[in-house]
Order: C-alpha cells, then sequence, then structure tokens
C-alpha cells in the first residue's frame, strides 16, 4: 500500500468515527458503523504487518548476501594461504637440499663422499613430502 492509500484509509477510519457521535446509541447504524471501523483497522494493521514483514525480509537478505560475500572473502585468503603454504613447503627443501649438494660437491671434487657429515647429509636428501 503506498503512501497515498494509506492515508486515505486513515482519513476514512477518522470520518467513520466522528460519524459514530451522529448515530444514536444502540441503533443497528451504529453497530454496524463499528463494525465496519473495526474491519478497517483490522485492514490498516494487517497492511502494517505485510509492510514490516517486507523490510525485515529485505534486512535478513542484504545480511544474508554480506555474510556469504565475507566468507567468500575469508575462503579465498584462505585458498591462497594454504596455497603458498604447499608451495613453500616444497620449494625451500628443494632450495636447502640444492644449496648443501653444491657445497658438498665442491668440497668433495675428488668424486669419493669421505667426510662424514656430507655422507650423512646426503641419505637424508629426499625431496618428499613426509
Amino acid at each position: 500500500m503506498n503512501d497515498e492509500t494509506k492515508g486515505l484509509l486513515e482519513e476514512t477510519i477518522k470520518e467513520e468515527i466522528n460519524n459514530l457521535t451522529t448515530l444514536k446509541t444502540g441503533s443497528e447504524e451504529k453497530s454496524t458503523a463499528i463494525e465496519d471501523i473495526a474491519k478497517l483497522y483490522k485492514l490498516k494493521i494487517d497492511e502494517s504487518k505485510v509492510v514490516n514483514d517486507a523490510q525485515e525480509k529485505e534486512i535478513q537478505r542484504k545480511t544474508d548476501t554480506s555474510l556469504k560475500e565475507q566468507q567468500l572473502t575469508e575462503q579465498t585468503k584462505e585458498r591462497y594461504f594454504r596455497f603458498g603454504a604447499e608451495a613453500a613447503g616444497i620449494i625451500l627443501p628443494l632450495i636447502f637440499y640444492a644449496t648443501w649438494m653444491r657445497k658438498g660437491f665442491k668440497f668433495e671434487e675428488s668424486g669419493t663422499f669421505t667426510s662424514t657429515t656430507f655422507r650423512g647429509l646426503f641419505q637424508k636428501f629426499k625431496p618428499t613430502k613426509k
């Protein structure tokens, strides 16, 4: 119901209440007028409920939409963080192994692994996930 229709309904209710004073107490016309006023009030109350429900649903929809957008943003951040952590978990050990292998090979230029330190490290060089 738009504002113009609400205004007309309120005016009609006011006019009916003002017309009650002109009717005889206990007459059938007065009881019919009272029933009509009650129906108009009920219509006004029902319309107010419908408007309030529509407003509440709109607010709830906006809240749900913003909540879903926030969850999507958080999931995206979490996905990028997890991907970065997995990539670092693979790349960093490979860099470490390559550095130590290069240093070990430079130290062991003769072709045999004579130092016990490099021999022990060489056995642990396995770029696999544990």
